[in-house]
């Protein structure tokens, strides 16, 4: 149980839920591919690397101490170290990737060190759920990125609303669990207009577009956890779960696999 711990404190199921979803969705808008093996891996280490950095930030001036916060504070060092590594490894892969994807996610890294700069001074503090709308935003968009490099050819208002499902899927998770961690923040009202939003989206993609249920229950089976977490357990200690929620899009294959 601590090592499942510790993987949740390094956020290595943001990574794996981020990896799964890429590759859901890039089976939904380019025929059935999957990405290719160097742009998971890049997009893995890209996403957390910084969810590292963000702790490590985050930790300088802490709004709030957890236990989270204070596993990064007790391993700081070893952390550094693992983001440094990192680092290496991201710069490696990402010489490997088309130009296309390098000119794009030079764009996603320019958006992350306004980001930083932002939360180093403090301007997240000064402006309620800011940092969350804004990290759901970049996590979204960094998921995206090789679905809108590649998917010229797919419905554009499709991908859209398939953009704008996922963003309030991140931001719901990101809201719930500030929410759950400050009491003294007021966002019970903001996150039950993403819920209420959420669900009317999804549902019109269900009935509105030809993607078949399967398809959109790996995005329902993590908005249903969040729901429960939300409002029947209402704590923070239920945050791993809320991440694992995001390993969904296991439900979609192991249909696939046993349907054929």
């Amino acid at each position: 149980m601590r090592f499942f711990k510790t993987l949740h404190f390094l956020s290595v199921d943001v990574v794996l839920g981020a990896c799964l979803f890429q590759c859901l969705l890039t089976n939904i808008f380019l025929s059935g591919q999957f990405p290719p093996l160097l742009v998971t891996l890049a997009l893995a280490f890209a996403v957390w690397t910084i969810y590292l950095v963000d702790r490590f930030i985050d930790n300088q001036n802490p709004v709030f101490h957890s236990a989270l916060h204070d596993f990064h504070l007790k391993h700081v060092h070893k952390i550094k170290y693992l983001i440094g590594v990192n680092m290496l490894i991201l710069l490696f892969l990402v010489t490997c990737l088309p130009k296309y994807l390098i000119i794009n996610g030079l764009l996603i890294g320019i958006f992350m060190l306004v980001y930083w700069a932002f939360l180093i001074f403090g301007f997240f503090k000064r402006v309620k759920l800011s940092k969350e709308i804004s990290t759901a935003i970049i996590y979204t968009t960094g998921i995206f990125l090789y679905v809108f490099s590649n998917a010229l050819e797919s419905n554009m208002v499709l991908l859209a609303l398939m953009v704008f499902l996922f963003l309030l899927l991140a931001l719901q998770n990101l809201v719930l669990f500030t929410c759950l961690s400050n009491s003294d923040l007021k966002g019970e009202s903001m996150l039950i207009g993403i819920e209420v939003l959420w669900i009317g989206l999804w549902l019109a993609l269900l009935f509105f577009t030809q993607l078949s249920i399967f398809l959109l229950l790996p995005f329902l089976l993590t908005f249903v956890t969040h729901l429960w977490i939300h409002y029947i357990s209402k704590s923070k200690q239920w945050a791993w779960v809320g991440e694992i929620a995001f390993f969904s899009p296991l439900f979609y294959y192991l249909y696939a696999v046993i349907s054929t």
